[in-house]
């Protein structure tokens, strides 16, 4: 099956009779082998080493699968061909092989699963495809299991330390035991690594259904704190959440109960459920799903307690002032850290800022369409992110026993929240994005109207006209006027 698979790939056969008219022997190496031994989707990413000139094979590759071919890693000799037919997009990565051979360059490389290679004369002209693995890549593929080559490779590129997590949690492997103590050992090495390479391997971590255990395992071997030293002390900071034994095991359980909640959207707002998947599946910049940043700011919501803890005589737990604007400034220097998109800081600025905002209409006896108007307003989609964000935090406040359906005996907050969250969901979807954008009356009319000259009360009227709008209860120009009149502007 692996065999007949290969053997009717399109790229693998045009590579193939590229490298003959070249004469040059070409090898298959990395995850595209990997992902077919387990079983997964194959396809759109392949590794090719050569011995030959890098540069004119992926020329020639590009010609033959009309493709775009570009230089890579000047280092190491790499070049990209990108090939794009409509939404797909398949990448073909060309390198020289590193050492005397094809033997020496595998154990050269990260991990022993991704060290296995085929010559891609024997895919095609072979009736069984034989894997040079020098190493026990297939072995430890067939026990799940991610071993490092050596820890010289963990030394030379340390990134390898938070790729074996990743992995690890992608893949639903287990570390094995002597590559964690390797990456315990050089743990101070990862700060050698470029931003950039850091957000790519953590975000696509994320971006899986194992973000929590990702993020624990790089905790246990010191990872996290080396990556996010704002983190150092969350574990002793006891934030008076009872069954939850510090801010740090707080951060863990929301990042779980965010996984929970993003898995069970059909269960939670049926009627929403498509959209809402849509709206997480969407990327904020390139290789950065919404539902990946979602997680990373499950995770550092409360980031700005240990700087707002205080103590009140008499109670038997800190108070957390203005955390949501202590927690804006710390998330906010992590994602520039981290080299995010504008708009992805933006996000995690408002985001961590507003985060207390779904709770605190627990206060209301009703939340009007003017406060869900007002939300959505402010933060506009982000809002969505805001209502499942308040749900995690009070989910990951619990025991960590999530089921569906949830428990009998959850506590009035949650409940609470998942009304209020329905009914501001209702409100965006049938309500907020339905409207038309163009106001009623725009400033000039304003201003003929009420006879007053242009400045801030101009747009001042105009939002609040907007909110009556947005609330019902104007719906013409006429109306729109009369509503106008009776606003006291100088109040």
């Amino acid at each position: 099956m692996e065999a007949e698979s290969l053997k009717k790939s399109g790229i693998l056969q045009a590579v193939h009779r590229v490298s003959q008219k070249r004469k040059e022997e070409v090898y298959l190496v990395g995850g595209a082998i990997r992902d077919l031994l387990l079983g997964n989707s194959w396809g759109k990413d392949f590794d090719f080493m050569t011995k030959g000139e890098v540069s004119g094979l992926a020329r020639d590759a590009a010609r033959e699968t009309g493709g775009h071919a570009f230089p890579l890693d000047e280092t190491f000799g790499t070049w990209r061909v990108i090939l794009k037919k409509r939404k797909s997009r398949t990448e073909l990565d060309f390198s020289l092989l590193q050492g005397k051979d094809i033997f020496e360059d595998l154990r050269q490389r990260d991990f022993t699963i991704n060290s296995i290679a085929l010559r891609i004369e024997g895919i095609l002209h072979g009736e069984t495809p034989e894997f040079i693995d020098p190493l026990g890549g297939v072995s430890d593929l067939r026990r799940r299991i991610l071993r490092a080559n050596s820890e010289e490779s963990l030394r030379q590129d340390p990134l390898r330390m938070l790729r074996a997590f990743r992995f690890a949690s992608t893949l639903g492997f287990s570390v094995e035991d002597e590559t964690l103590r390797m990456i315990e050992r050089n743990k101070d090495q990862i700060l050698r690594s470029a931003g950039e390479r850091i957000r790519r391997e953590f975000f696509t971590a994320l971006d899986g259904n194992q973000a929590g255990r990702f993020l624990r395992q790089l905790n246990e071997v010191g990872l996290l704190a080396k990556i996010f030293p704002e983190i150092q002390g969350w574990n002793d900071l006891n934030i008076g959440i009872p069954d939850t034994s510090s801010l740090l095991e707080h951060a863990f359980r929301t990042v779980d109960a965010a996984e929970f909640i993003l898995d069970h959207l059909d269960d939670l707002y049926p009627p929403f459920a498509r959209s809402l998947d849509q709206h997480f599946s969407q990327e904020v910049e390139e290789g950065i799903s919404r539902k990946a940043l979602f997680k990373f700011l499950a995770f550092f919501h409360d980031s700005g307690k240990p700087d707002t803890m205080t103590w009140k005589e008499g109670e038997s737990y800190p108070r957390f002032m203005d955390h949501d604007q202590a927690g804006q400034k710390i998330n906010t220097a992590i994602a520039s850290r981290m080299k995010l998109s504008r708009r992805s800081i933006k996000t995690v600025s408002n985001l961590t800022r507003h985060h207390m905002r779904i709770q605190s209409l627990f206060k209301v006896k009703e939340v009007t369409p003017r406060a869900k108007y007002r939300l959505f307003h402010d933060l506009g989609k982000e809002g969505i992110d805001l209502v499942f964000l308040a749900l995690s935090s009070l989910l990951g406040s619990e025991k960590p026993e999530y089921s569906w359906p949830l428990s009998a005996s959850q506590p009035g907050d949650r409940l609470r929240v998942e009304e209020i969250g329905g009914g501001v969901l209702e409100y965006y979807f049938q309500e907020f994005t339905q409207r038309v954008q163009k106001p009623l009356l725009d400033g000039k009319e304003i201003m003929e109207a009420l006879g007053i000259p242009q400045g801030k009360g101009v747009g001042a009227l105009l939002e609040r006209l907007r909110e009556a709008e947005f609330a019902g209860k104007v719906q013409t120009r006429e109306e729109a006027l009369k509503y106008l009149k009776t606003i006291d502007r100088f109040a």
